[in-house]
């Protein structure tokens, strides 16, 4: 069994293969129905679509029950093997051949993958309570790809070392409760609790893929990793993490470093990003409800930290998914561009609700922005369609920047590499702003040929919600303004024209 990625695709294009291939293990059970006398669980066969990326993963094989496999049963400080590719050393069960092992029991030591470049080994937790006394729990320094299955109906439970000894203090690794410096996959329908109090709870170097599952991590630093890439396409994930509650940071190879979501639900309570993709971030579906530096209401003490809810270093591609996100930073930002084409989300940010520093691009479905210092803001915007109920205490809408009216936030103004024009278009939808400044700041120009837009500006006059610093032209849709009481004709006066 094997699993590689190949990169094929354009940026910003979600794209679908599917490969398969056969099976192969090495190991052979001499234990008579050792595979057949656990209970169930699949070795899904998973169709992954990563930003920007083609990428197939060859058949991850049938169901291991009823294949060739060497059963081991955990013994508290000693570990029994029954049948080839494994050997216990006191409380250290070593690996050393591809294959289906099946793990029962508990115990206080460490499981370790040294197997042949090429091959597969496939872990199946089928109930198992795993304490580490030196670094990780489970520990995969060779192998093509590790596979772990989480038996169905099963409740398993790995917690690293509180003090590592690092197996290699030069790479300073493992670095997680579960590690592996090759690819790994995680799949099956039991349950998998992990206890990292020491760094990340789950983290690969290469690419991981979860397919199903539930956990509970506990991590003093990231909760979930992979390094190149990260794919979740199911799966029920309560997180709470120090750093990082999901997250891909290969930052040496522009190919790498994404992140896709297909499906599953999401509890994160995370110290910095609850998901932080390196380069690309693509979400097609999901429940998520996310809590990134302790939310809207708090001001992070070190103010060079990132506390954002969904964060790419290039692009966010968002067509599904309902989202429920509280950040004390932007809770949604991209470096590069943003697309919102589904979803319903409800934000609360302490800084601005979704930022991008190149398009924003809003299709369709519901943005409901509860509280923000500012509501949408990109160096360009287009609004075809889609909910929008935005309240803010400064600008609602604001293109490229300008002079903010009350600190830019938590965190300072925004930046942006600007270069080119800066302008927003609105040709359909329903927005609604409430601002406490301009309800739509435009440091270029904006044009509006159609949608449903309502605008009020807290502390402006009558027909002053729009500051423009180039033309607003509305030729189409509806446009209702209205100012507040407090500052009558101050502010709001931009340079444009409107007709």
């Amino acid at each position: 069994m094997n699993y590689k990625t190949k990169i094929t695709a354009a940026l910003l294009t979600l794209v679908l293969a599917v490969s398969s291939a056969g099976c192969t293990t090495a190991a052979e059970s001499n234990a008579s129905g050792a595979a057949e006398s656990t209970s169930g669980a699949e070795l899904v066969s998973s169709d992954v679509t990563g930003p920007s990326t083609q990428y197939n993963t060859d058949d991850a094989g049938a169901s291991w029950e009823g294949e060739p496999a060497t059963a081991i049963t955990l013994n508290g400080t000693s570990i029994s093997v029954s049948g080839s590719g494994a050997t216990a050393n006191g409380n250290t069960l070593t690996i050393t051949d591809g294959g289906i092992y099946i793990l029962t029991g508990s115990l206080t030591g460490s499981v370790v993958v040294t197997a042949p470049s090429q091959s597969t080994v496939q872990l199946v937790l089928n109930g198992v309570d795993i304490t580490a006394d030196r670094n990780a729990a489970i520990y995969s320094t060779q192998a093509d790809e590790l596979i772990i299955t989480l038996a169905d109906g099963t409740t398993n439970t790995v917690t690293d070392a509180a003090n590592y000894t690092y197996a290699d203090s030069t790479a300073e690794e493992p670095d997680a409760a579960i590690f592996s410096k090759d690819d790994m996959t995680i799949n099956g329908t039991g349950a998998l609790t992990v206890n990292a109090s020491f760094y990340n709870g789950i983290g690969t170097k290469d690419d991981l893929v979860i397919t199903g599952g539930t956990f509970d991590i506990t991590a003093a630093n990231h909760g979930i990793r992979g390094r190149d890439s990260l794919t979740i396409t199911g799966g029920d994930f309560t997180i709470q993490s120090g750093a990082d509650g999901l997250q891909s940071n290969n930052d040496e190879d522009a190919s790498k470093g994404w992140i896709s979501l297909e499906g599953g639900v999401y509890n994160i309570n995370s110290g910095n990003d609850a998901v932080q993709a390196e380069t690309e971030l693509a979400i097609s579906g999901g429940t998520y409800n996310l809590i990134s530096g302790g939310g809207n209401e708090v001001t992070p003490s070190d103010a060079s930290g990132s506390y954002k809810g969904l964060k790419a270093g290039t692009n966010i591609t968002v067509s599904g998914g309902t989202f429920v996100l509280d950040g004390a930073d932007d809770t949604i930002h991209a470096n590069g561009n943003i697309f919102i084409g589904g979803g319903e989300f409800t934000l609360s940010s302490g800084d601005d609700a979704v930022h991008a520093d190149g398009d924003l691009t809003i299709s369709g479905d519901k943005i409901d922005i509860l509280t923000c210092y500012e509501g949408l803001e990109a160096k360009t915007m287009t609004i075809t369609g889609g909910v929008i109920n935005i309240s803010s205490t400064d600008d609602g809408i604001n293109i490229a920047g300008g002079n903010d009216t009350g600190g830019a936030g938590h965190f300072g103004a925004d930046k942006f590499s600007v270069s080119g024009d800066q302008w927003l278009k609105i040709t359909g939808g329903t927005i609604t702003v409430i601002a406490g400044s301009d309800a739509i700041d435009i440091n270029g120009s904006g044009e509006m040929t159609g949608g449903d837009v309502s605008l009020t500006a807290a502390t402006l006059g009558e027909g002053q919600t729009i500051d423009s610093d180039g033309t607003f032209t509305q030729t189409g849709g509806n446009l209702t303004e209205s100012g507040g009481t407090s500052m009558g004709g101050m502010g709001g006066m931009g340079g444009g024209m409107r007709r």
